[in-house]
């Protein structure tokens, strides 16, 4: 359908030692192993694994790795690299790292999602889809 298909994941579990960057590229394969009979493809994966307490911009709901994205794939320096790209998550940190460039927010209602809801404060413009593939029916319905 000709869209880049880009992973922004914090993973703090690396800096608290939960789990190491082998064990990190196992999900990350597995993921893709699991993608694949499915007709899925993730194009790249980035991954934040820090903490809060380190202060890095990587982090969402700081927008680091959306710039990283941005400039991987939209070749662009403008200050809201993402205008028109859908941002998908669970939390509104998710949301938040990708509204900084512009992106248009779309919350999942599976894993955080419902309590998302929940609390309220919802970025302007989010669409709800009730799992990924509904957002991913409706993106490759033109319905977004």
């Amino acid at each position: 359908a000709g869209y880049h298909i880009a992973v922004a994941t914090n993973q703090s579990g690396l800096a608290r030692g939960l789990f190491n960057i082998n064990d990190l590229h196992a999900m990350h394969s597995k993921m893709d192993r699991l993608l694949k009979p499915l007709g899925g493809h993730i194009d790249s994966i980035f991954f934040c694994p820090h903490v809060d307490a380190n202060a890095c911009d990587c982090r969402k709901p700081l927008p680091g790795m959306m710039k990283e994205i941005a400039l991987r794939y939209k070749k662009t320096d403008s200050t809201l690299p993402l205008t028109g790209t859908p941002i998908v998550g669970d939390s509104l940190r998710d949301l938040e790292a990708g509204i900084a460039l512009g992106a248009s927010p779309h919350l999942v209602l599976t894993g955080k999602g419902r309590k998302t809801v929940d609390k309220g404060n919802l970025p302007e413009g989010t669409q709800i889809h009730a799992d990924l593939m509904a957002f991913a029916n409706a993106l490759l319905e033109d319905r977004i």
